[in-house]
Parts: structure tokens; C-alpha cells; sequence
């Protein structure tokens, strides 16, 4: 077989050399024996060293059939390798970098959540629900109409991006300034003659009707009253003596019930918890009554080292705060004997005490003329909340059942009566009349009367308007036999 340029020798190129066949090396592993890939000659037929085999570039011809051996598949795989463009290495990200990508987070959070549950999207159709509109809800207040009408108030045709509920609310009228009459309603003056009466007797008028006086009681012996007390759960008025007895009074049958002593002086406050009355003298004593026992007083309180001039039960009964005029203010427990908190912080005496009806553990007290100052207690800890100076003594305080407010009354030196806002303490109003201290404060059953009392020279009750009873929403009553939707 002839050689042509461009081809390797096949096994006739022996007799060309002039070796012997055997001295070959043989491929075994071709297809075809006798074929040599590791034989390469030139054209004269001899064969080519090993530094002309690397640098001679050798051309196979279409017969040639390669040795697909292990090396191969892995040259190859190493060429395909190596055509790829190389792969970015991953770079760790900083804190700063973690950081911004957990605010970028957040911000996407904010303007697909939040903003789709505030603004709903005007673009969904009446019968579709909004997913982010019942982000907040756990049941949709929206119900799902088998029939949509075409109307103007469909929110496909709105031109805000606001609800329709947040429309209705901007577009409702403001709520009218609160206007607070500064004058009394009704004012009851006592002439010399009544006011002489009314140190030994008890007198009961009627504020709706204005009808005379009718005249409770009338203490013997020229001892003189010191304080008077409705009961808020029955017809009953306690009365304290300047003696230190206690006299218990039917309204509705003007009859005394029964009598009680145990004080030796002056009964300076009363104060009601159920069936239990408890009473504070100048012998700085506190006693407990029941009035279902035959024993006057069924418990004795020893604390106080003055006067005790305020007292005032909570509105579960379970504790009980009295102020003296020694600057004290003590809580006690319902079946204590000993107080359980001294609230100190008071430079005068603590004759004004409230409880709050809206906060529980919330106590009110108001020093007199040298301290001036409303304070607020938390009676857990016994630590102080607020406080506020009036500028003037306080007398008494009242909360409010309906709403987060309390009027206060003064003495020197302005003899006002002050509503406050709780708790932001900013004066509502500041109703003016009285000419000496308001020394007697009173709210009505209906939450929005006080009525108002003042000695020496004034001699005057005045009955008040302060605090406004929210209206209930009119329901209205549907018909039981309404049969509209219910005939096919």
C-alpha cells in the first residue's frame, strides 16, 4: 500500500524500514490489528525521533480510528472545563451589609402589607375579598354580595386612595367643644335661724322637686353634728356626733335605728363598704361596725398619730385609705388590723381622698393649705404616679364614674372648684361662686350633679352640671314578624 502525504503507515511499512514485524510495537486494543498510533514516519520512511514527534504537528485521515481509553474522557472533561468562563467566588457579607438587607426586608413588608390593610386596592372587584384587608381581623366584617349594583359609592370608581370607612370618618362633623355652665343650677342659701338648727338637727330636701325641707333628726343634750353619711346601698344616713357616738337613721320611716359608741371625741368622717360603717375620730382611732352585729364596733384600727379626717373605701371593699392631720395616709386591708402601706410625700393634712373607678390600685389624695398638691398613688408598690400643685388647699375629690375625669374643691385661698382631664392634669373648667372653703362635696346618683357646700360667711349649697354622660346608640327594634328575604 502506497503512502500518501497526510496518512500514518499501515503494516506493509515494515518491508519499507526494513525491520521485522516483530520488532513493532502493536496497538492490541485497535479494532483492527495491525494499525499503530505510536509509529509515526515521514515521507522518506524513517521513522521520527522523539524531539520531531513534539514538534511536528500530525494529520489523521478518515480511517483513523482513535483509542478511546480512560486518559481520553478525562483530557476531555478537563478541555470543557476550561472553555467555561470561571465561576464568581462568594464573598461574605458584613454586618453592614446584613443590616441594610434586613431594613430593605422590613420596607418591603411595610409598603405590600401594611399599606394594602390600610388602603385596601381599588382595582379588585366587589366580589373579591382583599387578603390584606383581613390582615387584622380574624373574620371579615365584609360579606360577600351574589349580586353587585352599579353605583357611584363602588370603590372602583373612587378617586382617593382612602376606604370607604376612613371617608365616612373624615367627612363626620367634629364632636362640639365640651361648655360646662359656670354657674350653679340651683343654689340653697340658710338664713342665721336654719344654720343654727342645722348644728343640732339633720334636715332631708329633695333637689328635683325643691319642696320644703323635712326635718331627719334632732340631737339632745346640745352635743352638735360632725359628719353625715347616705348609705349607697339602702335608705339608711349615719350620723357622727362631736360626742363620738354614731346614730343610724331610716330616710324613708325618719326613725332611728340604733346607736353606737366607742369613740370619746369628735367624729369627723364617715364612710360606707356594704353593710360595714366605719368611722374615724380625733382620738385617732378607726373602727369597723357591722350593723348586723349587737356589738358597736367589730374591729379597732391604731395607727394614726393625730386626727383621722379622711376616709374612703376602694371599689372592691378590699382596702381602706384614711389620711390624718399628722401629714399621714395609710392603706389598709379589709380584716387587717395594721397598715399594710405609708404613702409619705404629703406636707400638710390629707383630708381629700377618691379612688379611681376606671384604674384599679389608683388613689387620689389632696394635702391641705401648707402642701397644696394633688397626688397620685399606686397602691401595690406604694409608689407615686403624678402629682400636681393647685395652688391652693385641698378639700375634697370626686372622680368620675363615666369618664377618666375628677373635680376637686379648695379652700384658701381661692375657694374654687376645679374639673380636671386624667391623666394629662389639664383644667377642664374652674367653676366660681362659694366665698369661704368648700368644705363639703357631694356626687349625685347619675354621675353628672355634684352638689357643693360652704360655711362661715357663704352659708350655701350649689348644685352643679360637670361631667357629661355618654349617649347610648339607638338600636333599633326590628319586628318579629318581618318576613322580608324569607319568602321564595
Amino acid at each position: 500500500m502506497f503512502q500518501q502525504e497526510g496518512f500514518l503507515a499501515t503494516s506493509n511499512s515494515s518491508e519499507m524500514s526494513g525491520t521485522k514485524e516483530n520488532d513493532r510495537p502493536v496497538n492490541t486494543s485497535s479494532p483492527i490489528s495491525g494499525y499503530s498510533s505510536y509509529s509515526p514516519i515521514n515521507l522518506s520512511g524513517s521513522f521520527l525521533s522523539k524531539n520531531q514527534r513534539k514538534r511536528t504537528t500530525v494529520y489523521h485521515g478518515d480511517r483513523f480510528i482513535p483509542v478511546r481509553n480512560a486518559d481520553m474522557f478525562r483530557e476531555f472533561e478537563r478541555l470543557k472545563n476550561c472553555n467555561e468562563p470561571p465561576k464568581p467566588k462568594k464573598r461574605r457579607q458584613t454586618a453592614l451589609e446584613s443590616e441594610e438587607q434586613a431594613k430593605a426586608e422590613l420596607e418591603h413588608i411595610r409598603l405590600n402589607v401594611l399599606e394594602k390593610a390600610m388602603f385596601p386596592s381599588r382595582d379588585n372587584s366587589d366580589n373579591t375579598r382583599s387578603i390584606a384587608a383581613n390582615l387584622f381581623a380574624y373574620q371579615s366584617t365584609i360579606r360577600d354580595k351574589t349580586t353587585v349594583i352599579d353605583t357611584p359609592s363602588r370603590m372602583a370608581y373612587s378617586t382617593t386612595p382612602f376606604s370607604q370607612e376612613v371617608e365616612n370618618i373624615l367627612r363626620a362633623p367634629h364632636k362640639p367643644p365640651r361648655v360646662i355652665n359656670s354657674s350653679p343650677y340651683q343654689m340653697l342659701a340658710f338664713c342665721d335661724e336654719l344654720t343654727l338648727k342645722a348644728k343640732t338637727s339633720v334636715y332631708l330636701w329633695d333637689a328635683s322637686s325643691s319642696q320644703q325641707m323635712t326635718k331627719l333628726c334632732e340631737l339632745e343634750d346640745s352635743s352638735t353634728i360632725a359628719s353625715a353619711k347616705w348609705s349607697p346601698t339602702s335608705d339608711c344616713i349615719a350620723v357622727g356626733t362631736a360626742d363620738g357616738l354614731v346614730q343610724v337613721w331610716d330616710a324613708v320611716k325618719l326613725m332611728k335605728i340604733r346607736d353606737m359608741s366607742g369613740h370619746c371625741a369628735r367624729i369627723g368622717c364617715l364612710v360606707w363598704n356594704g353593710n360595714i360603717l366605719t368611722s374615724g375620730s380625733s382620738d385617732r382611732l378607726i373602727f369597723h361596725r357591722d350593723l348586723r352585729c349587737q356589738k358597736d364596733f367589730i374591729r379597732n384600727l391604731c395607727g394614726h398619730k393625730s386626727e383621722v379626717c379622711g376616709l374612703k373605701w376602694n371599689n372592691d371593699g378590699d382596702q381602706l385609705a384614711s389620711g390624718g392631720n399628722a401629714n399621714e395616709l395609710f392603706i389598709w386591708d379589709r380584716f387587717g388590723q395594721t397598715p399594710i402601706k405609708k404613702l409619705d410625700g404629703h406636707k400638710a393634712a390629707v383630708r381629700a381622698l377618691a379612688w379611681s373607678p376606671h384604674a384599679p390600685n389608683l388613689l387620689v389624695s389632696g394635702g391641705g393649705h401648707l402642701d397644696r398638691q394633688i397626688k397620685f398613688w399606686n397602691t401595690l408598690d406604694g409608689k407615686l404616679v403624678s402629682s400636681i400643685n393647685t395652688r391652693s388647699q385641698v378639700c375634697n375629690l370626686a372622680w368620675s364614674p363615666r369618664s377618666n375625669e375628677l373635680v376637686s374643691t379648695h379652700g384658701w385661698w381661692k375657694n374654687h372648684i376645679i374639673v380636671w382631664d386624667y391623666p394629662s392634669l389639664k383644667k377642664i373648667t374652674t367653676l366660681k361662686g362659694h366665698t369661704y372653703r368648700v368644705l363639703y362635696l357631694s356626687l349625685s346618683p347619675n354621675g353628672e350633679d355634684i352638689v357643693t357646700g360652704s360655711g362661715g360667711d357663704d352659708n350655701t349649697l350649689r348644685f352643679w352640671k360637670v361631667f357629661n354622660t355618654p349617649t347610648k346608640p339607638h338600636l333599633k327594634k326590628e319586628s318579629v314578624f318581618k318576613i322580608e328575604g324569607q319568602i321564595r
